[in-house]
């Protein structure tokens, strides 16, 4: 079982209340107070959702509704995508390489994955090398441990609407970290449906998520990528 097959058995019930909560988003300020009343009002997320009864705090409930949304659509990527957290390594392994030459991609990718320069030909293209690199670290003991270890810290058994709530919570405070330190990274997993799926890997990429990969030298871009499996 990959990591992302891990991710989707522990969705599972997660998934069944975001298309119930789908269908019900767009009457929320209608049912707004019968929603708070039916929700342990010490939820921190639910709190929040007062906002919408006050005219002057209006983007705050756009913002909190949309990142219900955003959380909504990523859901949906996990049970689409083959393997949507390799597909999340592989953007950020494209990210840290974008700004380095041909040749520096491949003397990088030698370094973190030890794969031979001989064979290097065969994964010439910037995708080609992304992928051989997200698929090392992706497939390591270590990296594998601290995504499960996320995984099994948001998405047990889901209950409630609470608990669906709780991990929404969870997700867009990891996102709105990621815009802040690395807003390009952030963009790129928001035209992909995934920011608010960041939360899982973020604890394989925190010490160095912040790191622009436009300053980036050689020896930067390794030691970040071996970090990840560390």
């Amino acid at each position: 079982m990959n990591n992302s097959d891990y991710l989707k058995m522990n969705m599972e019930s997660e998934r069944k209340i975001a298309l119930s909560l789908e269908e019900g988003l767009t009457s929320f300020r209608k049912n707004g107070h019968e929603v708070l009343n039916s929700i342990y009002s010490g939820a921190e997320r639910v709190s929040w959702y007062t906002s919408c009864f006050f005219d002057n705090y209006q983007d705050v409930c756009q913002e909190l509704k949309e990142e219900d949304k955003r959380m909504i659509a990523a859901i949906n990527e996990v049970f689409t995508r083959k393997d949507v957290i390799f597909d999340m390594v592989e953007l950020y392994t494209g990210h840290v390489l974008d700004n380095f030459s041909d040749s520096a991609k491949e003397r990088i990718v030698i370094q973190v994955t030890g794969f031979l320069a001989k064979n290097r030909t065969k994964f010439s293209t910037k995708s080609a090398l992304s992928y051989l690199i997200a698929k090392s670290i992706s497939e390591s003991m270590n990296f594998t441990t601290k995504i499960r270890t996320a995984i099994g810290k948001v998405s047990n058994v889901i209950l409630t609407l609470l608990d669906f709530y709780s991990n929404i919570q969870k997700a867009a405070l990891s996102a709105r970290r990621l815009k802040t330190i690395n807003p390009v990274f952030y963009y790129i997993l928001y035209r992909n449906n995934l920011e608010m799926l960041y939360f899982i890997i973020e604890p394989a990429l925190q010490r160095n998520i912040g790191i622009m990969n436009t300053t980036l030298s050689e020896r930067d871009a390794i030691a970040i990528l071996r970090d990840m499996t560390k």
